[in-house]
């Protein structure tokens, strides 16, 4: 790794700045290279002073700070130690100290120093991301008071505050959103397939990457769902509608790509007690099937109980299953299942194999 890209990396890493590949990056560097883990600490201590968001950062501070490196410098250089390569790798420190704080100093000056407008408040928040466990669920409040629940195998990411102009956040999975009505900042659901535009409702979206397909169900209110490959298709939701999007898994089977082809359909939901509609039964700890694939099933069930489905026949995807599961254990929900579909199941540890009966 060249010096300039390890000065980067350093600055990105005092700023808060980096990324999860940017750290690794680092943290690589550092493993071929561990003298220069201590350059990491020093740094660290001169820019661990907690700072209010809207704090001026003086110029004169940060030029004390790199004028005082620069003394030390001196002073390396114009003693004379015994050993040359220890005085050679002091210098080195140094100076690469002095430049990582540099561009570290200058980079907080940017994006946390200087005083923002009322439209950038709170841009450059510090970011969260939630990954639920398969057999859990979790809820979210997030800064402007939206409440969200979040099923088993979700990934969540968003601000610890919303910027001024608008609320984003990321999910890839299952989360239930009751979204704090603010017509001058929407509410933006990103996800890998479409993105859903709200300004205050309630609605689930369903988008987990190995499914065959991603769900947004809109209770009440009204939002604007964009596909991210046709963005100039712009569909509205109204209360007790589903939209369904195929999601192509680029597996090359023939199954994905007729799937996908269908883009996307919009429907109705019949009209029942909120408690009995399957797109949202696993808020109440349900699992609703009608006539869906076993194997569609299956990565339901593989969320709920925390395992793994492996079809050893794979006739047995194709078989439509239906029926309501709410307190059963996994042992009596694939019995039960049994009861219409007629197969064989044993369970080897966290890895439940189906047969043909």
């Amino acid at each position: 790794m060249i010096k300039s890209r390890f000065i980067e990396l350093m600055a990105k890493s005092i700023s808060k700045s980096s990324t999860p590949e940017e750290l690794a990056e680092l943290e690589e560097f550092f493993i071929h290279f561990p003298e220069y883990r201590k350059m990491q600490a020093f740094t660290d201590a001169l820019t661990t002073e907690e700072k209010e968001p809207d704090t001026l950062v003086e110029q004169s501070d940060i030029n004390k700070k790199i004028d005082g490196l620069w003394d030390k410098i001196r002073i390396e250089e114009s003693k004379g130690t015994p050993a040359k390569e220890a005085k050679m790798d002091s210098l080195i420190y140094w100076k690469w100290a002095a430049a990582v704080l540099l561009m570290g100093m200058l980079t907080v000056f940017f994006f946390y120093g200087r005083k923002p407008a009322a439209s950038d408040q709170f841009a450059g928040s510090e970011m969260h991301r939630i990954y639920v466990p398969f057999g859990e669920t979790k809820d979210v409040k997030l800064s402007d008071g939206t409440k969200v629940k979040l099923n088993a195998g979700s990934t969540f990411t968003y601000p610890e505050v919303f910027s001024a102009s608008s609320r984003e956040v990321t999910l890839k999975g299952e989360g239930f959103f009751e979204v704090q009505k603010n017509p001058k900042r929407p509410f933006l659901v990103h996800t890998d397939k479409l993105i859903v535009k709200v300004l205050g409702t309630v609605f689930n979206v369903k988008a987990y990457a190995t499914d065959k397909k991603v769900e947004t169900t809109l209770l009440s209110g009204k939002i604007l769902v964009e596909l991210n490959d046709k963005p100039e298709k712009k569909i509205v939701m109204m209360p007790n509608e589903k939209l369904t999007v195929a999601n192509d898994l680029e597996h090359g089977r023939n199954d994905y790509k007729k799937a996908a082809a269908l883009a996307y359909q919009l429907e109705r939901l019949s009209e029942v007690n909120a408690q009995d509609v399957k797109e949202i039964a696993w808020l109440n700890n349900k699992m609703i099937f009608t006539n869906e694939s076993f194997e569609e099933v299956g990565k339901q069930i593989e969320r709920r109980f925390d395992v793994k489905i492996v079809f050893d026949d794979e006739a047995l995807k194709k078989e439509e299953i239906s029926g309501v599961f709410e307190e059963e254990s996994l042992e009596q929900a694939l019995s039960l299942i049994k009861m219409t579909t007629p197969f064989k199941f044993r369970r080897d540890k966290g890895v439940v194999h189906l047969s043909a009966q």
